[in-house]
């Protein structure tokens, strides 16, 4: 055996690499651990940070969201365009608008005021939490300013710095129409939160900075700190920077500084950190590293002396034995090591030298262990794809505050997901699925008020026939999101589960009479677009199945399962009707649970 290529030379010289390093630490071990100091000091800080500014930025985004939807939804705002100004309606309208704001305030706990500026009539009506007249000057005085960016351009969700004499503010103004607008103001002190960043000591501290370098937010920084941390504004793509300020005694202090741009409008979140409160504990770090090298010595010898006898020996013999198996000598054991680790790896070479000499393989249960699981992994990829677009119906209704919707739709959404949690069987009824189709649809209706319907027509003869649990999901889906579109009437859904006799001559069998062979024909059709003719042809040739992480992972996995469960026996079809919608025809087997061997009640494996 060679020796420079055996594991004991290569163990040998690993240890001599890393210890070695060890000694050339005594050198550089101030700066290795003032740089350890500063990048675990600079990431619990920005983390801080960029929770804090994430926090800041999602309440500014919600606010966004929420004075473009006034002009659509607040009836009191939409009326005062038609009533006459002064009149008592027009007081009573914004008095209720007013108390609205008031209320709204609650909610959003950064903003500090909302207003509604009358353009025609020169009108503010201002809702804030204090200094009413300090803030109303400051809207007044800015408002020109927020009207001029109106004409003849896109509004933009970027929110202006508008600066008072002794109170900076972010203001965000939309159009609602040709008269009103409307707006918000946020303190640039509510963003800015000091007391989150560690050693900051009584030197350091957090600022809120312009584009210019001005500071926009009170701070515990001296001027000169504000002015040295605007000066290096550039290096903000940096995880974090080291800046060093001269101080009127001759002195030199180091800062690390800490930032992060703000998305929605032109500023900078600053904090700097005095290192030399980061660095106080370091000199209790160098004499553990003056240490080290005697530790790394004393590691070395105690592990050549006993890795020789722990490991070495038995590596030595498992190797020979192991030749020997390779030239046919089955019968080879191997003593069990002391080592707990080595005992289970002879143990485990002794097993399978042991089972070599009785192994009988049996090639076709094999590949049916290998289809079954390939079968429960494809079954586990459909729950989630739903998952995520349930998240998102939720989400838009909350948006829009329908409050109503969101409690009939959860009462969906738990028989949705009951049925979902008996959905890692392998094999579910017919009439199962049809049910848990129907909570979905019913859930898309709550989302498209009059302008959804659906239509579930099943042969109560073949209800209890099974298939793969969620076979139907992906194309009613899909139906909802491609036929839906750019639709003025109202969209329909019809789902038909039917018995349909195979095609070798079969008389055909009466609705309501179990059928003895044949297959189960699931058809979804639609009146909406249909299919795109390039997608059409795609479908036809089962492209669908080349990419499964493509946008049609839901086809694919449907009709891979049904390959590996049916093979050529089912498939699905793709057209487009004359009258116009889609419709998809699956075909597949009609199975009871009897004829599945019992399969039905077996779990899939979610580990």
């Amino acid at each position: 055996m060679n020796f420079i290529r055996s594991l004991r030379f290569k163990f040998i010289v690993g240890l001599t690499l890393i210890m070695l390093p060890l000694f050339l630490l005594m050198y550089y071990n101030n700066v290795y651990a003032m740089n350890v100091v500063r990048d675990q000091v600079s990431l619990t800080n920005m983390n801080h940070l960029a929770k804090s500014v994430e926090q800041n930025e999602r309440v500014l985004q919600e606010t966004n969201r929420y004075l473009y939807s006034l002009g659509e939804r607040d009836p009191d705002i939409i009326s005062l365009f038609f009533l006459k100004y002064g009149s008592g309606d027009y007081i009573i309208a914004k008095q209720r608008i007013m108390n609205k704001f008031m209320t709204d305030l609650g909610f959003y706990s950064l903003i500090d005021s909302f207003f509604l500026y009358d353009a025609v009539n020169d009108d503010l009506l201002l809702a804030t939490s204090g200094s009413y007249d300090v803030k109303m000057s400051l809207v007044r005085e800015n408002m020109p300013a927020q009207m001029q960016q109106f004409e003849g351009e896109i509004q933009q969700p970027e929110w202006d710095i508008v600066q008072g004499p002794t109170w900076n503010a972010l203001a965000k103004t939309v159009r609602i129409n040709q008269q009103f607008y409307a707006g918000a103001l946020v303190d640039m002190n509510a963003l800015n939160h000091p007391e989150q960043f560690t050693e900051a000591g009584g030197r350091g501290g957090a600022v809120i900075v312009g584009e210019d370098g001005k500071a926009l937010s009170d701070s515990a920084l001296k001027e000169g700190q504000i002015r040295l941390a605007a000066a290096h504004l550039s290096g903000l793509q940096s995880p974090y920077q080291v800046i060093s300020e001269d101080t009127s005694a001759g002195e030199t202090k180091q800062y690390l500084m800490l930032g992060i741009p703000s998305a929605m409008s032109d500023m900078n979140y600053i904090v700097l950190l005095p290192e030399e409160d980061m660095m106080r504990n370091l000199p209790f770090f160098q004499r553990i590293i003056r240490l080290l090298p005697l530790g790394a010595a004393i590691i070395l010898v105690t592990a050549l002396v006993f890795m020789r006898q722990l490991l070495f020996r038995p590596i030595h013999m498992l190797i020979r034995a192991m030749r020997r198996v390779s030239q046919g000598e089955l019968e080879v054991r191997l003593p069990t090591p002391s080592s707990s680790e080595l005992a289970f790896v002879t143990s485990s070479f002794n097993q399978m030298t042991s089972q070599i000499q009785h192994l009988k393989i049996d090639v076709y249960e094999e590949q049916l262990r290998t289809r079954e699981a390939e079968f429960k992994q494809l079954q586990m990829q459909i729950n989630p794809h739903f998952y995520l677009n349930s998240l998102n119906i939720i989400h838009s209704l909350a948006s829009l505050q329908k409050h109503e919707l969101v409690q009939q739709m959860a009462g969906h959404l738990a028989d949705y997901f009951r049925f979902s949690l008996r959905a890692g069987k392998r094999e579910i009824r017919l009439g199962e699925e049809m049910e848990h189709i129907r909570h979905y649809l019913e859930i898309q209706k709550l989302r498209f008020p009059n302008r959804l319907n659906y239509v579930l027509d099943i042969d109560p003869a073949i209800s209890q026939y099974v298939l793969p649990p969620l076979t139907l999901q992906p194309f009613v889906e899909n139906a909802i999101i491609h036929g839906f579109q750019r639709r003025s009437e109202p969209f329909i859904i019809e789902i038909e589960a039917k018995w349909a006799p195979q095609e070798d001559g079969g008389a055909s069998v009466a609705a309501g009479t179990p059928p003895a062979r044949g297959m189960l024909e699931l058809c979804v059709r639609d009146n909406g677009v249909g299919f795109d003719p390039e997608l059409l042809d795609r479908l036809q040739q089962g492209q669908y199945a080349e990419n499964p992480d493509g946008q049609h992972i839901g086809i694919w996995n449907v009709a891979h399962r049904l390959l590996v469960k049916h093979g050529d026996q089912a498939g699905i079809s793709f057209s487009n009707q004359p009258a116009g919608g889609a419709a998809v025809v699956i075909r597949l087997p009609a199975q009871t649970e009897e004829e599945e061997g019992g399969n039905y009640a077996q779990p899939v494996d979610r580990g």
